[in-house]
């Protein structure tokens, strides 16, 4: 599938995709506040201490994407992490960038029915049915997979 530059409005595909996917234990409950829902990591299974935003902050807690079928407000998923940005699991995820996650999408039929729009038609972003179309994939500094939730 081809995307427009304009539907991404100049923003790489791999960073665009990190949004309005499922969270993983956590959510927004306003414009800028979150909350856990579990209580373990969905890493490793410890005590969840944090919500991480998957999406670097650095880049914007949303993102626009322009679609055949209208317009959407995507905001970052959130994961719930043992320790902080400097410690535990949030810690590979920054500081020691050891921790990637990456949405894969279950077919590539599936994968244009987000970027249409048609997706996104059906479901609000961040719905937990989106699992049925993909997953997150967590991989260590080398590449190699080690979870994947949603499965």
């Amino acid at each position: 599938m081809i995307l427009q530059a304009s539907q991404l409005r100049g923003w790489p595909k791999e960073r665009a995709e990190l949004y309005g996917k499922p969270h993983l234990g956590a959510r927004y409950t306003g414009k800028r506040s979150y909350e856990l829902l579990q209580d373990r990591c969905c890493v490793c299974g410890r005590r969840a201490q944090s919500c991480h935003h998957v999406a670097h902050r650095s880049w914007g807690l949303e993102f626009e994407l322009v679609t055949p079928n209208g317009t959407w407000s995507l905001r970052s998923p959130l994961f719930a992490l043992c320790g902080s940005g400097t410690t535990g699991c949030h810690n590979q995820f920054h500081g020691g960038a050891g921790l990637r996650a990456e949405w894969r999408w279950r077919s590539k039929v599936y994968e244009e029915a987000w970027w249409t729009g048609q997706l996104l038609e059906v479901y609000e972003p961040h719905h937990p049915a989106l699992y049925e179309y993909g997953y997150w994939a967590i991989t260590d500094g080398d590449g190699n997979e080690m979870i994947r939730e949603g499965k």
